[in-house]
């Protein structure tokens, strides 16, 4: 897929994995999105549970996850654990950015980077192949992939875009209030 980021501040090249044909948020224009969040946390297990649910209240000011929640919560994790263990390998010193965009009656945007050196997608291994079924850990991006309307890998692999469609129904009534 050829779309890439198209605002100046945070452009960068990157794969787009999205063999679904889901929908693309780029070009990206930041003035669209009213509902905006940063964070910077330390590379420890705790962190990630408060970055969760931190995040988590940014996405209800959204509305746009009426009875996706879980979806949310599950790719979040998953984006943050990989950051914390596979790209700053808890060391301390490093830190995971996280970065969250919402338009209200629209999507829901969360960039996850971290400090590693990265990762090329296509050389992990598909977690369904007979082979792997077995293990206990592995399955983090397919997780993503599936339950993201799309997700893109940027910066060689240091930061993962999750990118959250709203439902119409769900949306209807525009943000809460904070």
């Amino acid at each position: 897929m050829e779309d890439r980021l198209r605002d100046d501040a945070d452009r960068s090249d990157g794969e787009a994995l999205d063999a679904d044909g889901g929908v693309s948020p780029w070009p990206f224009d930041r003035r669209a999105y009213p509902v905006r969040f940063r964070l910077s946390m330390p590379s420890d297990k705790d962190a990630l549970n408060r970055t969760v649910r931190r995040v988590l209240r940014v996405a209800e000011r959204c509305r746009c996850l009426e009875g996706h929640e879980a979806d949310l919560e599950i790719a979040l994790r998953e984006a943050l654990a990989n950051a914390l263990i596979h790209g700053n390998a808890y060391a301390a010193h490093k830190r995971v950015h996280i970065r969250c965009y919402g338009a209200p009656g629209s999507s829901l945007l969360i960039l996850v980077r971290d400090e590693g050196s990265g990762f090329e997608p296509a050389d992990v291994p598909d977690p369904r192949h007979p082979d792997r079924m077995h293990l206990h850990h592995g399955r983090g991006l397919l997780l993503m992939r599936e339950l993201m309307d799309y997700v893109e890998y940027r910066r060689d692999g240091r930061e993962v875009v999750l990118y959250f469609t709203c439902d119409d129904d769900a949306c209807a009534d525009g943000p809460a209030s904070a």
